[in-house]
This record gives structure tokens, C-alpha cells and sequence, in this order.
């Protein structure tokens, strides 16, 4: 979006207003022109002084005073100042030092950056200004965190891969930078990828990812796709590079902790390792109260959600239990729809059991999961499971499944394979 010298009063965008010289604007705007729904207002004058320009931004979500020779009063005096000193309303100001003269030396003790030294705080001060989308409140972890993070998805939109094998700390970086720079952001979106498909995650980036700024961060993501690109930054934690954009490898492993194989282990063993519910686990180890240990580190403290760090081969009978466990929620999904919102990622693995061990729970998992994702507005992720379950009973050669299955596709998809329009409540259908 193109930024504006004057306030269009119509958009529901937030208006930062930036007085001073206009030297100083022209740097200053470039550092927030990466957020594509700020609007600027420009005050910039070089022939009068800011301190008679600032009160035009009254009225805007925020001020950004630039303290330069090309537009300042020659004396720090209360002729000069003494409005700014004195001011007191509802709208933040934030003075910017561009290699002034003389100002007063309250200014200091208020919102007070130095150009080019304070360039990410007054990023974090703008960002407060702006709305914030919902996405993950991803929480704190130990680990030291590149520099070349910062400059590349911080400074500018831009691309990092953080690679290298298991146990390298991959996933711990790219958490401890997101929580870090969660402030540079309007909002931050963390997708497990596992061995989750190409065409899922693009459904998933494409339904969730808002249109603001966002720190978005594809944690072991194994083959290449299509990223995003400005006003986001993508992370992405591989094996290798998959695509265009920075790298690191991390070449240190470190020491996994030694496990006994609890139940709790157990159940963390057949859930999604990237990103799992704890209510999950607790429910498929039978103990309401249980905390994962070591063998996973928490990802997200309001929804208690945790990602593995090592976990003992999975046995049959807990899949067992897990593939129950989503089964029952999705059967159910009318009455506890945010149960089945929790255990999206579980799908994948309760599949691949139930289909090898428990076909007719198969088939329940995929109509309820499909009805589910149909009645959220969610086509593709719902015809796309209904394929899966048709070309499953083709090679069982389950005649009766592979008509119902045809029969509900048939409503959804028209003969090349393309998903029908989705009729509303309150359209025509017309038939002939």
C-alpha cells in the first residue's frame, strides 16, 4: 500500500504521523514502509520548525518527533517547546535524536530513540500502534540466536533456513528467535510440517496466515514450496536449503536426554512431533496430571501445546490408543469442535495406523474428519481426505466404500477433479 502525505480519514489502518526535517523523514519512513497497513502522514517541513508542525498529528494513532538541525528552533526555550513539554494527551509521541542540536533534556526521560542505533525499538514502538491478528504466542527458549536472523527476516522481509541434522537445535533457535522478535511483528504463525504434505501446508499457510506483518516459521519441513513473501519473513527449519534465501547450518548436537519409556514417553512417541496438544498425550497415557519431562519442550503456554525433542519407538498398542483418541473426537466434532481443532496435526498419524489396522475406523475417521472440514468452509482439506479414503478402498477392492465415496465426491468435484463452487446459505441452485 502506497504511503500517504495526507491522512485519508476513511481507512480503518492505523495513521502514524512523522514531523521534522524532511531529510530525516525520507530514513526514517523507509525503516516502516515494510508494514504494508501503517499509513504515514507526512509533517516533514524544512521552513518551519517541528515544534510548531507535531500538534498537525493529533488525532493519529502516534507521533514520531525527529529531532534534526534542518528543523529545530535554535534554543532549547519554553517559546520554542513549551507546548510539546507540556502536552499530556491520549495519543504516544516518540522523539527520534537524527543528529539534533540542542532540545530540552525532558524529552529524554519520555519515548526517546537515537537514529540509526534505536532502529528496531522504534519498530517495536510502531508495531504497538498496529492491530494484532491472532497467531502463536510462541513461548521462550534457551539457545543462542544468529545475528543474521535479525538482519535478514527483521531489517526486511526476507527468507532464512536454519538446517543441519537431528539434535542440531534447529527447532530451538528458530523458537528462541521467534519469541525474541515477536515485538517487530503484527503476528506470528508457527506450523509444524513433519511428514505433512506439500498441498496441506499450502492450505494451511493460505487459510491462516493474516495480512499484516508476520513472522511466519515452517518448523522440519522436508521438500520444497511455495513461501510467502513480502511484508512476511519466513524461517524454516530443514535438513538443507530448500528454496531461495539465507542459510545457516548448525553443525553442534547436542546431548538428548536419556528416556525410560514412560507412558507419557510413549504417548508423545505417536503424536506430531513439531506441535502436539498436552491434553492429547495425557489423555493416551491415561494420567490427566502428567508433564512431558524432557523428552519435549513447551512451544505454546496459552493452548499448552508442545513440540518433541526425542521420544522411544512408538508400539502398537499406544498408536492404538492415539488413533482412538482423535477418532472419538472427530466422531464427536459437532459438540467439541475445538477438542478436533486440537489434534488437526494428528490426523496424519491416526490415519496411517488406522488404515493398516482398523479399516472400518478408517473409514469413520475420514467421513467424520471430511464432514468437519466441509462444515469449517475448508473444501479442499475435506475433499482431499475423502480421495485418500476412495483410493485406499480401490486398493482394498471395498466396492460398497468406493461407491458412497464416489457418490460424495461427485457433489464436491466436478470431472477434471476440481473442487465445485461451494454454494451459501441463501443461493440459488440451479440445475438446469
Amino acid at each position: 500500500m502506497p504511503l500517504l502525505r495526507q491522512t485519508k480519514r476513511m481507512s480503518s489502518h492505523p495513521v502514524l504521523s512523522i514531523c521534522g526535517a524532511s531529510a530525516a523523514e525520507r530514513v526514517v519512513r523507509a525503516r516502516l514502509e515494510q508494514f504494508s497497513q501503517l499509513q504515514i502522514s507526512s509533517l516533514a517541513s524544512d521552513d518551519v520548525p517541528v515544534s510548531e508542525t507535531w500538534e498537525e498529528g493529533l488525532g493519529t494513532a502516534g507521533i514520531l518527533v525527529l529531532l534534526h538541525p534542518d528543523a529545530m528552533p535554535p534554543k532549547p526555550n519554553r517559546q520554542y517547546w513549551g507546548s510539546m513539554i507540556d502536552y499530556a494527551g491520549p495519543q504516544p509521541i516518540a522523539f527520534v535524536h537524527c543528529g539534533a542540536r540542542e532540545y530540552p533534556a525532558v524529552f529524554e526521560r519520555r519515548t526517546f530513540f537515537r537514529w540509526p542505533t534505536d532502529q528496531r525499538a522504534i519498530e517495536r514502538w510502531v508495531v504497538k500502534l498496529m492491530p494484532r491478528p491472532a497467531g502463536t504466542n510462541v513461548a521462550p527458549a534457551t539457545g543462542v540466536v544468529s545475528e543474521d536472523l535479525w538482519t535478514t527476516l527483521v531489517d526486511r522481509p526476507g527468507v532464512f533456513f536454519l538446517t543441519g541434522g537431528p539434535a542440531t537445535g534447529k527447532s530451538r533457535m528458530a523458537q528462541a528467535f521467534a519469541h525474541a522478535a515477536r515485538g517487530h511483528f503484527q503476528s506470528m504463525l508457527w506450523i509444524g510440517c513433519g511428514g505433512r504434505s506439500t498441498e496441506a501446508l499450502e492450505n494451511e499457510i493460505a487459510r491462516r496466515l493474516p495480512s499484516g506483518r508476520t513472522l511466519l516459521v515452517l518448523d522440519d519441513l522436508r521438500e520444497p514450496m511455495a513461501l510467502p513473501g513480502a511484508p512476511h519473513s519466513v524461517l524454516v527449519t530443514s535438513r538443507e536449503p530448500l528454496g531461495e534465501g539465507e542459510w545457516l547450518d548448525l553443525e553442534d548436537r547436542y546431548p538428548l536426554p536419556a528416556l525410560s519409556g514412560t507412558a507419557m514417553e510413549q504417548a508423545i512417541a505417536v503424536c506430531f512431533a513439531p506441535d502436539f496438544p498436552l491434553s492429547l498425550v495425557r489423555e493416551i497415557a491415561g494420567d490427566p496430571a502428567a508433564l512431558p519431562g524432557d523428552a519435549a519442550e513447551l512451544l505454546e503456554a496459552g493452548r499448552d501445546r508442545y513440540r518433541a525433542i526425542v521420544a522411544p519407538p512408538p508400539t502398537k498398542a499406544v498408536a492404538a490408543r492415539h488413533c482412538d483418541a482423535v477418532l472419538q473426537r472427530f466422531r464427536h466434532w459437532r459438540a467439541q469442535t475445538e477438542r478436533c481443532v486440537e489434534v488437526e496435526y494428528e490426523l496424519e498419524a491416526a490415519l496411517a495406523f488406522a488404515f493398516t489396522c482398523q479399516w472400518e475406523d478408517a473409514i469413520d475417521l475420514c467421513r467424520a474428519a471430511s464432514d468437519y472440514f466441509a462444515e469449517a468452509g475448508r473444501q479442499p482439506d475435506g475433499i482431499a481426505i475423502l480421495q485418500r479414503l476412495l483410493a485406499e478402498a480401490e486398493g482394498r477392492g471395498d466396492r460398497a466404500t468406493i461407491a458412497i465415496e464416489n457418490e460424495k465426491l461427485s457433489w464436491v468435484i466436478d470431472a477434471e477433479g476440481e473442487p465445485l463452487p461451494v454454494t451459501h446459505p441463501g443461493d440459488q441452485l440451479f440445475l438446469f
